[in-house]
């Protein structure tokens, strides 16, 4: 695929990685990159900085280039309505922005893509530009995963599909079908340092490595806007909690670097699997 696109950047590496990954394969990159969240380094490519609500600012400079598809990439805590700031295409858009913000993450991220286009843009996910990114099937790392915890695999993938309808966390800690964790606004990582103080407490008794990490996308989830991502800090957090290993959907989970990240896994001693749901393991 080849042509202009235009990346809408929140934080973290993900937007640049994508972005790279974009230009390599022939495509003409421009940023929109959110002020105070995206990173500095979008500056190597044709850029904009603009604030969370200055939609009527982000569909001009769009237009002005004749841009017709367009990525979200990269973390944005959700905002408050009063750190909008809007602009006057936002203020024209107002009942639109109101829907959209009475609800869970998903219901609002839905009503984000259904903005763009009604524009006349069409969205489209990361995958389509660095499919690279995506976890794989299977064993990412020479740890392998273990027989004896696809029951809990299994369990866990099912705990997350039915809590799918609460617009809930993407992720979970498990042990012996016993849930230790869910993931809630404060995201995965925070969840493995709570596991972490819950061992340091004696609230979660394991000798040695136990626990399963379990992160999948929801049910329904626009996986174009929304794809559940782990990085290094995961699997540090992942390693402090104490867990046996990390076991992601395959093909429906970002990794930032995901040679390096399974490297890293291993080297923590923790194994790094890609499973599907549908088989349950």
């Amino acid at each position: 695929m080849s042509g202009q696109i235009a990346l809408i950047c929140g934080a973290g590496q993900f937007p640049l990685v994508a972005a790279r990954a974009a230009r390599a394969g022939g495509r003409d990159v421009f940023i929109l990159a959110l002020k105070g969240i995206a990173s500095e380094g979008v500056a190597e490519f044709p850029h904009v900085w603009l604030g969370v609500g200055q939609l009527g600012a982000a569909f001009r400079e769009i237009e002005a280039r004749g841009i017709e598809e367009i990525c979200f990439i990269g973390g944005l805590g959700r905002p408050e309505f009063a750190d909008l700031r809007p602009d006057w295409g936002a203020i024209k858009r107002l009942p639109e922005i109101v829907k959209l913000l009475k609800g869970g993450d998903d219901h609002a991220l839905k009503g984000v893509v259904r903005l763009f286009e009604s524009e006349g843009l069409r969205v489209v996910g990361v995958e389509t530009l660095a499919p690279e990114l995506l976890a794989a099937a299977g064993p990412m790392n020479r740890l392998p995963f273990p027989k004896d915890m696809a029951e809990d695999l299994a369990f866990g993938a099912d705990c997350l599909a039915a809590l799918s309808a609460f617009d809930c966390g993407q992720a979970l800690v498990l042990f012996h079908r016993r849930i230790v964790a869910l993931e809630a606004a404060e995201g995965t990582d925070s969840m493995l340092l709570r596991v972490a103080e819950l061992r340091e407490k004696g609230r979660w008794r394991a000798k040695g490595p136990a626990g399963l990490l379990i992160k999948a996308p929801k049910k329904g989830q626009d996986l174009r806007v929304d794809l559940p991502a782990m990085g290094p800090e995961t699997v540090a957090a992942a390693e402090k909690a104490g867990l046996m290993g990390i076991a992601v959907e395959t093909g429906r989970v970002l990794i930032l670097d995901r040679a390096a990240v399974a490297a890293q896994a291993e080297r923590a001693g923790l194994f790094l699997y890609g499973f599907t749901r549908e088989a349950g393991r």
